[in-house]
């Protein structure tokens, strides 16, 4: 538990759990405003006790759907160059790959910047707001195993630093200027942020459908030793041979049924899309009927020959070292679980956490893609169309992604403990 201040009476005393990356038992704990718990074992964050988590996300989520609205009401960039310019809508971005045929691209940026955000939006608000009132259990729950599920998938932040990387792209050959509808999205986003980071699942539930059953629990044991198995949506302790969670309704399982294999399918998946993603063109810039096709690495050299080396440094760290990373790092976990050799647990822990972590940042260069695509549609003189290795790139993002949360971290736990009980 780490204690943030104790000057607020004790409000809050979150479920006992199981930590759903290392499998340890954890007691119910008194937390204070402002206080958080976490797994002794491995230190991952289990429950907060925020301030005004009633009030605080409805706030939020009111303020984000405003500046959502003016994201889309107003001119969002303008280029102009020798006498000529455009301008472009949030929206462009997305209609402008609909319309040159990109429809996985436009879908993608369709669920991640637009869809997923404001339905996740739209269910806290109502959740928070129903609190106290009369909505079915069913809504309930259904409503809260969405917002579980869509969190990882809100990437409005990725979307904004693509913004600032095409405006560095851009500055070197024409006037930019960013619309107040990119104010507007600034503010979205940070709104939309603010709004997450106010909201602690566990006290959801908690708040939603009571604490669960009190239970003597060793500290020091795994919820698979005790025949327990922890619910990964709402913290809930179910008994092993259960179905789905008594609180909230999700499927249970000790251990992710063939997540290993899955795991290997769509890691060996992305590695067949990584060599496409680098070969082909990421990018067709047309400038005067002279067409320049642009991969990723070589997006990277031109911007470090103008003298971006920061930007350089970013796209390069993020679309060729990242999911490379990524990838190996995700390969060797699943060699090392199948092989029985665990090491340091912590260690291969903490590199599953950076998998984790990173995977989404990855899509900034498909962002960039997309903004690029959508402001330069300057027919006699300059247009910028996607290539096929923005589809492939958009594809080893997504799908390592997906490999990363079909890992499951706790048989690196599992394996410490074999080798403790042959000890």
């Amino acid at each position: 538990m780490h204690p943030v201040s104790h000057q607020h009476p004790i409000t809050y005393t979150h479920d006992a759990t199981a930590c759903e990356e290392c499998d340890l038992l954890v007691p119910a704990t008194a937390l204070a405003v402002g206080e958080a718990s976490s797994c002794p074992r491995c230190g991952h964050t289990l429950s907060a006790h925020l301030p005004q988590q009633e009030r605080r996300p409805i706030a939020y989520g009111f303020a984000a759907l405003i500046m959502f609205v003016l994201s889309n009401a107003f001119t969002f960039m303008s280029f102009s160059a020798k006498g000529v310019g455009q301008e472009m809508t949030f929206l462009q971005c997305i209609t402008t790959l609909v319309d040159q045929g990109y429809l996985f691209l436009g879908a993608v940026l369709s669920l991640t910047l637009i869809g997923l955000p404001l339905v996740y939006i739209g269910s806290i608000m109502l959740v928070l707001w129903r609190l106290d009132k009369d909505l079915h259990s069913n809504a309930l729950r259904s409503l809260g195993r969405l917002l579980c599920r869509i969190k990882p998938w809100l990437m409005v932040d990725v979307f904004l630093i693509g913004v600032l990387i095409s405006l560095v792209k851009l500055m070197g050959m024409a006037d930019i200027k960013m619309g107040l509808s990119f104010w507007a999205f600034v503010g979205y986003t940070v709104l939309l942020i603010k709004m997450i980071s106010s909201l602690d699942r566990m006290w959801l539930w908690q708040r939603l459908f009571g604490p669960t059953e009190a239970r003597e629990l060793d500290p020091e044991a795994s919820a698979l030793e005790y025949g327990l198995v922890g619910c990964h949506i709402c913290g809930a302790l179910n008994d092993g041979d259960a179905h789905s969670c008594s609180r909230c309704g999700d499927r249970l399982h000790q251990r992710k049924p063939g997540g290993l294999n899955r795991t290997w399918a769509l890691l060996i998946t992305s590695v067949i899309l990584y060599i496409p993603a680098n070969l082909y063109p990421i990018m067709d810039t047309v400038f005067l009927g002279d067409d320049s096709p642009s991969t990723i690495m070589g997006g990277v050299v031109l911007l470090w020959a103008m003298g971006s080396y920061p930007i350089a440094a970013v796209i390069f760290f993020a679309s060729v070292v990242v999911p490379l990373v990524k990838i190996l790092a995700l390969l060797w976990l699943c060699y090392m679980v199948q092989r029985g050799r665990v090491g340091s647990p912590l260690g291969k822990l903490k590199l599953y956490r950076m998998t984790e972590f990173v995977g989404r940042w990855s899509m900034i260069d498909v962002f960039v893609v997309a903004i690029l695509a959508g402001l330069i549609r300057l027919d006699n003189l300059m247009t910028i169309y996607p290539g096929p290795a923005a589809v492939a790139f958009a594809g080893v993002v997504l799908i390592t992604m997906v490999a990363a949360m079909s890992f499951d971290s706790r048989l690196i736990w599992d394996l410490q403990q074999g080798e403790r009980e042959r000890e």
